[in-house]
């Protein structure tokens, strides 16, 4: 019974942590499966490093409603606006110039087509996430797959 009521007392200490009020806005920092990022690439946000992404992975900042600057290693900082109780996301991608390596640029990402090119990718192992912010777990909602039926059966 006490321990119950401990479990009770903490509940709203709880709902003060980041990224479980609607008081925070998340951002989802993925990179696709066909992108050149074969090793860990790390992200910035506010100039200290927020996690690691590769190839097939992303993960997601819970950040207080205000402005930030994302950036990779070589690249160019993506400035992004948190919003209260949205959702925004960000891509990594390759900018090419003939002679030159390729430079790593964070790229916005309507939320439709983020959510199509994310399907399967896979969240950061937690030891690749550095701050925080980001969240331990995939914070999306686990999707429950249904098979199709055919017409008449």
């Amino acid at each position: 019974m006490p321990l119950r009521l401990f479990a009770l007392g903490l509940l709203p200490l709880l709902m003060q942590l980041p990224g479980w009020g609607e008081d925070s806005g998340h951002v989802y920092v993925y990179a696709r499966r066909e992108t050149e990022a074969r090793s860990w690439i790390k992200v910035s946000c506010g100039g200290a490093v927020a996690a690691e992404v590769r190839q097939g992975t992303f993960f997601a900042l819970s950040l207080p409603p205000g402005r930030y600057s994302l950036s990779v290693d070589g690249g160019v900082p993506l400035p992004i606006e948190a919003i209260a109780g949205n959702d925004a996301f960000v891509r990594l991608d390759w900018h090419y110039e003939e002679g030159r390596p390729p430079v790593p640029a964070l790229s916005k990402v309507r939320p439709e087509d983020a959510a199509r090119e994310m399907r399967f990718l896979a969240y950061v192992p937690a030891r690749r996430l550095h701050s925080t912010q980001a969240a331990r777990t995939d914070p999306r909602a686990p999707s429950s797959p249904q098979w199709k039926r055919r017409e008449g059966q």
